[in-house]
């Protein structure tokens, strides 16, 4: 317990001291993708590879970098989020095709299970890292929403804990994760809501430009915040169902007492894509 405390601790301030740095430079975020991106690599080819599965690690590698040049050019070039995002999907989703056959060319004797894989996972890995890098670079006030996706989740999680904890007794998914229960979800959205609401009430509205009212804004934010613990669990659930299926506890020891960088950042990768939605709606709001 005193190494998670004191990792938990040390990491919360590195993460603080990555979102002052998307303040002053916003190009931060791509450090901070590129760390996330590569070691969350590294773990799920390891996870997978446990579990008997042969993934095109390479493949997935070129993946993520042809992703990464995307949106590089996108901001290079000045060419929007819109633009951007439409190229990204276009050229990394035609990607994906050509490598889900490639390897049953190259080699008669692999599997199609195991480019499929390999394609989700390169997917799962790279979507979540383009959304922290895009709210980053073609947004003025990025910063603001980049914050949300990285704590917001968080926020549900610590919250889901603690409630389910005091007053969980009916579980949800026992066959995938056994501790959660409807209680600790429920009170994780509440709170999510919650922290949504006022974060967006009294920063984001006092900092960037959002002609609604206060009070309405607040209410959207506050539905966008139980929308956001829901993607947020999803995540946390999918990363379990993954480790089950190949029967690993842990996706590593990046972070002592907390696993791998995948065990820490399961539901963020499930947030981000919703907090470059909200910093896309601020736009018209």
């Amino acid at each position: 317990m005193k190494q998670r405390v004191i990792t938990g601790l040390l990491f919360l301030i590195v993460m603080l001291a990555f979102c002052a740095g998307f303040y002053f430079v916003p190009f931060v975020a791509v450090i901070l993708a590129l760390i996330v991106g590569s070691v969350s690599t590294y773990e799920i080819i390891k996870a997978l590879k446990s579990g008997g599965y042969k993934p095109s690690y390479i493949l997935m590698i070129i993946g993520e970098v042809i992703g990464l040049l995307v949106l590089l050019s996108g901001w290079f070039f000045d060419l929007g989020i819109f633009l951007t995002s439409t190229l990204f999907m276009m050229i990394l989703l035609m990607y994906c095709l050509g490598m889900a056959i490639f390897p049953q060319i190259a080699k008669p004797e692999a599997k199609l299970k195991d480019s499929v894989t390999s394609v989700a996972a390169m997917l799962y890995v790279a979507f979540p890292m383009y959304c922290l890098c895009a709210m980053a670079l073609f947004f003025e006030h990025g910063w603001l929403y980049l914050i949300v996706g990285l704590f917001a989740s968080w926020v549900s999680d610590t919250f889901a804990y603690f409630t389910g904890v005091l007053l969980g007794k009916h579980k949800i998914v026992p066959h995938i994760s056994p501790k959660k229960t409807w209680e600790g979800c429920i009170g994780g959205a509440v709170f999510c809501g919650l922290f949504m609401a006022l974060y967006f009430g009294f920063i984001v509205y006092m900092i960037d430009d959002i002609k609604i009212g206060r009070i309405l804004f607040m209410a959207i934010m506050f539905l966008f915040g139980l929308i956001i613990s829901a993607m947020s669990q999803i995540g946390d659930w999918l990363a379990s169902a993954i480790k089950r299926s190949v029967d690993i506890k842990d996706y590593g020891k990046f972070l002592p007492g907390h696993g791998g960088m995948l065990d820490r950042f399961d539901s963020v990768f499930f947030t981000l894509p919703i907090a470059l939605c909200i910093a896309i709606l601020s736009m018209y709001i």
